[in-house]
């Protein structure tokens, strides 16, 4: 049983394009997901963690993450490869989501919202009560619609 006062909302989401980020991530999408929970962030409380179904590919550098703010060192070897020129390939399970639009809920949506869309790098990020930045990857705005 789910509380959403306490923001323990579950539900099945779509991800079904990209509006500004890489053609890689939009390659990939319609994805299915499932909202977990709700997230408090330093700069909001009405973050989403989402895992998916299937995962999402990321193709990046440590150079650009480590600029990103993400801590190389939680990068999970389970799903992360980094390369001896600095490449990084990850298999991303996990997302952090935030309405672009400051009260819009996407549990209670009636169409597609515009969300900010991080990749979960650090898988420790999944059991975290809080949004930490590090752990994730912002990747893209995209257009999320509640599945019902």
């Amino acid at each position: 049983m789910t509380d959403p006062a306490r923001g323990d909302e579950r539900y099945p989401i779509s991800l079904d394009s990209v509006e500004t980020g890489s053609d890689e991530l939009a390659l990939q999408l319609p994805a299915r997901a499932q909202v977990l929970r709700r997230l408090l962030g330093p700069d909001r409380p009405d973050y989403s963690l989402a895992g998916l179904r299937s995962p999402l590919r990321l193709r990046s550098t440590t150079h650009l993450l480590a600029e990103a703010g993400v801590a190389l060192a939680g990068l999970d070897p389970a799903t992360t490869t980094v390369h001896d020129d600095g490449s990084v390939v990850a298999l991303v399970y996990g997302l952090v989501l935030a309405p672009r639009t400051a009260g819009v809920r996407l549990a209670t949506a009636q169409g597609p919202v515009a969300v900010a869309t991080a990749l979960v790098l650090d898988t420790s990020q999944m059991t975290d009560r809080t949004v930490r930045f590090e752990k994730v990857f912002y990747a893209a705005v995209t257009w999320a619609t509640r599945v019902r």
